[in-house]
């Protein structure tokens, strides 16, 4: 039988609108899996970190030599400025199907649709199945 969990593999906290690794203090990329198996899913989830916040879209890139093709994308979609009242931004899931293993590090990188972004807190969760 095969055991299915969430791990955050990417916390992006950066403003550009050029890939850049994720760098936050929650999860640096690369993403090392423990275990062999498969990635079944991504889910973004987009944080706020002040009344100052500034979210709109952000694309994430996944490279890992186990994939195929070795380059998946996913994203994530803000709310705009967080003033109050603040609405939550929408929780994204991608199904996924690619196959990972233990100690094969996968690359992750996001970017800003825009160059607007301010205090970007975003967390990327990885569905994986042994």
């Amino acid at each position: 039988m095969a055991g299915r969990y969430w791990r955050l593999i990417g916390h992006y906290d950066s403003e550009t609108n050029a890939y850049t690794g994720c760098a936050g203090a929650l999860q640096t990329s690369p993403y090392t899996p423990d275990a062999s198996g498969r990635l079944r899913g991504l889910r973004a989830i987009v944080g706020r970190t002040a009344a100052t916040t500034l979210t709109d879209a952000i694309q994430f890139r996944l490279t890992c030599t186990t994939f195929n093709p070795n380059t998946i994308h996913a994203a994530a979609v803000g709310t705009g400025l967080q003033t109050a009242p603040a609405f939550p931004a929408p929780v994204i899931d991608f199904d996924v199907d690619q196959m990972v293993q233990a100690g094969v590090p996968i690359t992750i990188e996001g970017r800003n649709s825009n160059a607007s972004g301010v205090s970007n807190d975003l967390l990327l969760f990885g569905l994986f199945e042994s």
